[in-house]
């Protein structure tokens, strides 16, 4: 995968056919990786008079990120469900009156 100078002449790129991935680098930054990039794509960059706005408009919005991530575990989910029922639950049983030990009496409820 050989870099090659755009037009703007600080901005460069580089392409594999093979996987599609486009690499552009912008100065004083790493490469940014984007992945499934047509062919056309890459040509219409290299070829443009103005590559920051093409990049900007037509690539940017398929940037990967930099590092692998992780997928979430069925655990951590898990856990993140029981605090958010746990919370819930607090919630709603401090928010009852405590006058009535949280028990109403129908004509109560109907009054309101």
């Amino acid at each position: 995968m050989d870099w090659a100078a755009l037009k703007s002449k600080r901005v460069r790129a580089a392409y594999d056919a093979e996987t599609r991935d486009l690499h552009v680098k912008f100065p004083g930054s790493p490469p940014v990786k984007h992945a499934d990039i047509p062919p056309h794509v890459h040509q219409n960059l290299l070829e443009t008079d103005d590559p920051y706005f093409y990049y900007q408009y037509y690539i940017a919005p398929s940037r990967v990120s930099p590092g692998p991530r992780q997928p979430a575990s069925v655990a951590s989910y898990a856990v993140k469900l029981v605090l958010l029922l746990a919370a819930c639950s607090l919630l709603m049983t401090t928010g009852l009156d405590p006058d009535h030990g949280g028990v109403f009496e129908e004509s109560e409820l109907r009054s309101n």
